[in-house]
């Protein structure tokens, strides 16, 4: 496993990658290790440059990716996740955004395994 910090636009770039493919995305609001069970699994869309959209059932998800001062990308042969961390603006410490794309094929709630690797 492997992990690196990145900019917003290699983020924008990533993301723009899989979501093309219209691969499922598990999208993880985080703070701290409270809340890793705080998990959105489906599909992701672009909205202008930077801003990502996600909804799931009742819930709707919004990621701008120049608003972290923080973007760690971490990846092995099965999960690719990007790490946002410090949200600029944002005083609350340990808030986060995870977002993870299954390589082999569509993310999926059954994934458990996989999303513990890369967030302990």
């Amino acid at each position: 496993m492997t992990s690196k910090i990145i900019t917003a636009k290699d983020a924008d770039e990533i993301i723009e990658k899989w979501t093309s493919q219209s691969r499922r995305v598990c999208f993880a609001a985080c703070f701290g290790d409270l809340a890793w069970h705080v998990r959105w699994v489906g599909p992701m869309s672009g909205g202008e440059s930077g801003r990502w959209i996600q909804v799931v059932d009742e819930t709707t998800n919004v990621l701008f990716t120049d608003q972290y001062d923080e973007i760690i990308l971490t990846e092995d042969e099965e999960l690719v996740g990007i790490r946002f961390r410090h949200p600029k603006g944002f005083t609350t410490a340990g808030f986060e955004i995870n977002i993870f794309f299954d390589k082999q094929g569509d993310i999926d709630r059954e994934s458990e395994s996989l999303l513990d690797r890369m967030t302990h």
